[in-house]
């Protein structure tokens, strides 16, 4: 090789080793290696759809953010945005608990992974069930004096509910909410349904079948009428009642319009006389009319029965004790001497012919229009309350009048 060449070939090979120099000079200070943070990178869950089709519902966390550290040359990672760079996690192949579940990091080719966090997450899996529930009707709202509602109808009667196990057994009410303010006519609406827990607070998350159901729910008109008791059976001879007692004496009943219009009472059930005989106070209910309900349901009724003993008694009077009534003047009595005791025979309430005494009596005998002679005149005695005259023994006396 000549000399010429040679110093060729060495002047090359320095400006090559010059140019790797400069070269990684100006990499290293103009583009140099860094580390660069990213913070709240969203990580999405894959496999959600497998994970419904077995019969498991993602409890927590619902959303997952990690914060990473990529490392690269300068101008490759000011290409570089949130989005390039793919948090997942893989949601198939678990069971119902609480599972850890690692994250993973995918990033452009140009960039390294220098750390991230959180790497794996503990996540909640819960089995989805269903359950059938009641629809309970709730009442807000009052109607106007002189209205009452009726036992309203709900269909259907129930709901199936689908959801979380933890959030279906939460449900405590399924109820159909009405607002009755200001209602005077039935009220026929289709009612959205509403899920409450016991606190009473709504409950969401949970599938309802139906989410609709009807309402029906009739209005009445509302009447105020007294309480008539019905007997059967008849009391001892020797028994008589006093009087009755009912509590309430009266109840309020509800229907439409035209049914109430034809009522003036409720009837109780028939009570039995004999019944009352042993037991004064006896509860018995109310016998309703087709078409008419009671205000206050389950209305019971009180009857009280005072009962008296009848007794007989028998009073001795004599001529003396006998009022005597137009007399003609000029004429007077010329037997009363001789004429002999009279026996009333009365009968009445034990209690009360206790108290009745021959001046209790008011005997009498009319002697209008008689002249002088021998006469027949029957002996009256005036209504006592409580009290019948059986019969005066004798009925008749014999009256020998003579002029003065």
């Amino acid at each position: 090789m000549s000399k010429e060449k040679k110093n060729d070939l060495t002047v090359k090979i320095f400006a090559l080793v010059i140019a790797i120099i400069l070269w990684s000079y100006v990499m290293n200070e103009v583009n140099p290696r860094m580390t660069s943070p990213y913070r709240n990178i969203e990580v999405k869950y894959l496999n959600l759809d497998e994970l419904e089709r077995s019969g498991l519902a993602l409890m927590s966390p619902q959303e997952l953010k990690v914060d990473v550290k990529v490392s690269g040359k300068r101008n490759d990672l000011k290409d570089i945005s949130e989005k390039d760079i793919i948090a997942e996690v893989d949601l198939s192949g678990y069971s119902e608990g609480t599972k850890r579940v690692p994250i993973y990091l995918n990033v452009p080719n140009r960039v390294e992974i220098v750390d991230y966090s959180p790497k794996e997450v503990s996540f909640k899996f819960e089995s989805i069930v269903s359950k059938e529930k009641p629809v309970n009707l709730k009442i807000i709202g009052e109607l106007d004096s002189g209205y009452s509602l009726g036992k309203g109808e709900v269909k259907p009667q129930s709901v199936f509910l689908k959801g979380p196990k933890s959030w279906v057994n939460s449900v405590n009410d399924v109820l159909a909410v009405v607002d009755v303010t200001d209602k005077t006519s039935d009220i026929k609406i289709s009612c959205p349904i509403k899920l409450i827990d016991e606190k009473g607070k709504d409950i969401r998350g949970v599938e309802k079948d139906p989410n609709v159901v009807e309402v029906l729910l009739p209005i009445y008109k509302t009447k105020k009428v007294p309480i008539e008791i019905q007997t059967i059976g008849e009391l001892p001879d020797d028994y008589q009642i006093s009087n009755f007692k009912v509590t309430p004496k009266t109840v309020e009943i509800k229907g439409y319009e035209d049914v109430l219009s034809e009522i003036s009472s409720i009837k109780t059930v028939p009570i039995d006389i004999n019944e009352l005989l042993s037991n004064s106070n006896v509860e018995t209910d109310l016998v309703l009319p087709e078409g008419v309900e009671l205000v206050k349901p389950n209305t019971k009724v009180k009857v009280e029965l005072n009962l008296e003993r009848i007794a007989t008694k028998s009073i001795e009077l004599e001529f003396n004790d006998i009022n005597v009534k137009n007399l003609e003047e000029g004429l007077s009595i010329e037997n009363g001497d001789s004429i002999g005791n009279v026996v009333v025979n009365i009968k009445g309430q034990e209690r009360i012919l206790n108290n009745i005494t021959k001046a209790s009596l008011t005997p009498e005998i009319d002697l209008s229009g008689l002249d002088e002679g021998t006469h027949e005149v029957k002996v009256n005695i005036t209504d006592i309350e409580g009290v019948t005259v059986e019969n005066i023994v004798p009925s008749d006396i014999t009256i020998v009048l003579k002029k003065q």
